[in-house]
């Protein structure tokens, strides 16, 4: 996944390759027309414009509200990720040779274009809900599971159960919105204009691992709209990441010492690894993480989780202690080390190792098991 989410600055729509097939009609005109002048993606248009990312027809339009086909959406896809493997792909409505063929073969290999049966639909206009699924599925999304958030569109009835989970996903995370119309709108064309704004987020929050070396507040004031970076490692204390979505790892290294980091709204979707803080130090609100590996070398951290936080994994391989408040899950907790869990949150499954024995629960978790339980001294209060 960072392969490609590392590349991501170097984004070129790949509009190009409709707009040389139009740009000799464009230049009879002799015209310089701006369509993109009072357009409500004006700066992001001029900002792509002038970093070369977007290329408009000769006469100087860009046509925003125009929709973008299946087989443009994929190469634009290619080149913004800097895929470049392919597979061998055998759809019949694509040619076994020439650039369509090159980009859906690219496409196979990075796992993100299944296609409908035998055919792909390569000049096909992209609705909406197909580049949902298509963006989450590049981005590795979890599906969503829940899917009371499409519940605010008047026109929810039309987004296909097929694309549901990865709608979901997409307005769960923030990557797409709907109209203030209510509609989301599933069967539309999705125009290029809408591409650019759906993408410049990433393009400016993205592109390497964010460091933090100091103390403060970083991440978006919108919690619906949360910012995005690959990976973020944090080395000083006093920090609050806030509406926030990793799609990589989060670090929080030894230059924390004993002192405190804050997750707020924030998502992460590899793992989160934590080798500094101290005594009621490292604290997660309303988030959702995949998995938590806990590190330190020489003292114990304490985990804090509060609000709606679910934690898939928590690995416990030095001392911690760790408060699970009302409301909050973890999946997983796998102790590899003395460990004291207090507070009434839920707990799926709780494996003891050898190195967890003493370990103890304030509220027992729906399933426990290990060589550390059998030895009698891991207990519950």
């Amino acid at each position: 996944m960072d392969v490609y989410l590392r590349k991501i600055v170097s984004v070129n729509l790949g509009f190009s390759l409709l707009f040389s097939l139009l740009s000799l009609a464009s230049a009879a005109t002799g015209n310089s027309v701006k369509d993109y002048e009072s357009h409500w993606a004006q700066k992001q248009i001029e900002s792509w414009l002038d970093k070369g990312w977007l290329k408009g027809f000769a006469d100087g339009s860009v046509k925003p509200d125009q929709g973008i086909t299946r087989a443009e959406f994929v190469t634009l896809i290619n080149r913004s990720f800097d895929i470049r493997g392919s597979m061998p792909v055998r759809f019949t409505d694509v040619p076994t040779t020439g650039w369509i063929y090159e980009e859906f073969a690219k496409a196979a290999s990075a796992g993100y274009i299944k296609g409908y049966g035998d055919k792909v639909r390569p000049n096909d206009p992209l609705t909406r809900q197909e580049a949902a699924v298509i963006i989450s599925d590049l981005l590795k999304l979890e599906d969503a599971s829940d899917l009371s958030a499409l519940n605010k569109f008047k026109d929810r009835d039309q987004i296909a159960a097929w694309s549901a989970s990865k709608v979901g996903a997409m307005i769960n995370s923030g990557i797409m919105k709907g109209y203030p119309s209510g509609n989301f709108a599933p069967l539309q064309a999705i125009t290029r204009a809408e591409v650019v704004t759906i993408i410049e987020p990433l393009t400016t929050k993205l592109g390497g691992a964010m460091e933090i070396n100091e103390a403060g507040v970083f991440g978006g004031e919108d919690p619906t709209a949360p910012a995005f970076d690959e990976g973020v490692t944090v080395n000083t204390y006093g920090v609050t990441l806030k509406n926030f979505l990793v799609l990589g790892d989060l670090r929080i290294n030894e230059g924390v010492g004993e002192g405190d980091v804050s997750l707020e709204n924030v998502t992460v979707k590899g793992k989160v690894i934590v080798k500094g803080g101290g005594a009621n130090s490292i604290h997660f609100k309303d988030s959702i993480l995949g998995e938590v590996v806990v590190q330190k070398k020489g003292g114990k951290v304490s985990l804090v989780a509060e609000g709606t936080t679910q934690i898939k994994t928590v690995t416990v391989q030095s001392g911690a202690f760790i408060q699970l408040g009302q409301g909050t899950s973890v999946a997983k907790l796998i102790l590899d080390a003395v460990t004291k869990v207090t507070g009434q949150g839920q707990i799926l499954a709780a494996t003891v190792n050898q190195g967890g024995k003493g370990s103890s629960f304030e509220k027992k978790p729906d399933l426990v098991e290990g060589v550390g339980l059998l030895s009698g001294t891991s207990h519950f209060n």
